[in-house]
């Protein structure tokens, strides 16, 4: 009578697709069957319909690469940089990492992001955020973060257009009721997210700065939940903020100053700082 096979590779001729495989992957699915398994099991209680099409890719790299598209079309983008990295890795298979946690993709911005803005993103966006004051718990000194804007800005949009701009910028706060209820609701928004004040897990951490470490979070159903309608809303927001970007960019100096013309009057009056007495009451 033939011996039952080991605990450790029971579940493995599930997972295995029915076709030879290489030995190079036969060496590394049997050498981490119990990490494979679990990988298996995942894209199928995920993605029932998909998943034999998913495991049945021709390497281990492309099988990784499907789950993260799937992943990505059904729940919330992962960090494809991440996964990348552990397709390379001669340690251990990419699933293995995988099993760790879940890779998010981050939509944040880190220090070098702020500092770049004008450089590295839209201009649209980066216009928008010129009209908000930059928190003072934010990177490093907020009137050389907003110079360093202005002086980007006044290649593209007129100096007199720009002057009209608080000169400290229009707290977040004040911004969000002046373009209440106005198609320009996107320039506060797009304030909380660079500002990472938005309080939505993607748009709040970035990888850059350490603002989120590391990949902690199981695979587990209430998770995958939660992830899902917090990438939901953030793209709700996303969409909002490239729309009125969309926008500025088909001509930014006259659509720059036509929202200008709108927002300005709109923002509510600062309470005036109370003037110290040298007297008592």
């Amino acid at each position: 009578m033939a011996s039952a096979a080991p605990a450790l590779l029971s579940g493995l001729a599930q997972s295995l697709v029915q076709r030879p495989p290489s030995l190079r992957e036969l060496v590394t699915i049997v050498g981490y069957a119990e990490d494979y398994t679990w990988f298996a099991g995942l894209v199928r209680r995920l993605f029932a319909d998909e998943a034999e099409a998913a495991l049945s890719a021709p390497d281990a790299r492309e099988r990784v690469q499907r789950f993260a598209r799937l992943v990505g079309e059904k729940h919330f983008p992962l960090y494809m940089p991440a996964i990348e990295f552990w397709a390379e890795s001669d340690d251990e298979p990419p699933w293995s990492w995988m099993r760790r946690g879940i890779p998010f993709d981050l939509m944040g911005f880190g220090y070098e992001d702020i500092h770049e803005l004008w450089n590295s993103y839209r201009e649209g966006i980066s216009a928008l955020l010129l009209l908000a004051e930059p928190p003072e718990s934010f990177y490093g000194d907020t009137d050389e973060i907003r110079t360093a804007w202005l002086e980007s800005a006044a290649q593209r949009i007129p100096q007199s257009t720009l002057e009209r701009i608080p000169e400290e910028g229009i707290p977040i706060e004040s911004l969000a009721e002046a373009v209440k209820d106005t198609r320009f609701e996107g320039a506060a928004q797009a304030a909380s997210w660079v500002f990472s004040g938005t309080g939505n897990f993607f748009l709040d951490h970035n990888y850059e700065d350490g603002s989120f470490d590391g990949f902690a979070d199981p695979w587990e159903d209430e998770v995958i939940a939660i992830g899902t309608e917090e990438w939901r809303e953030a793209r709700t927001l996303m969409d909002s903020v490239c729309s009125l970007a969309d926008w500025l960019e088909e001509d930014l100096p006259g659509h720059f100053a036509e929202m200008l013309d709108i927002v300005l009057p709109r923002i509510p009056e600062q309470p005036a700082e109370q003037e110290e007495s040298d007297h008592d009451d």
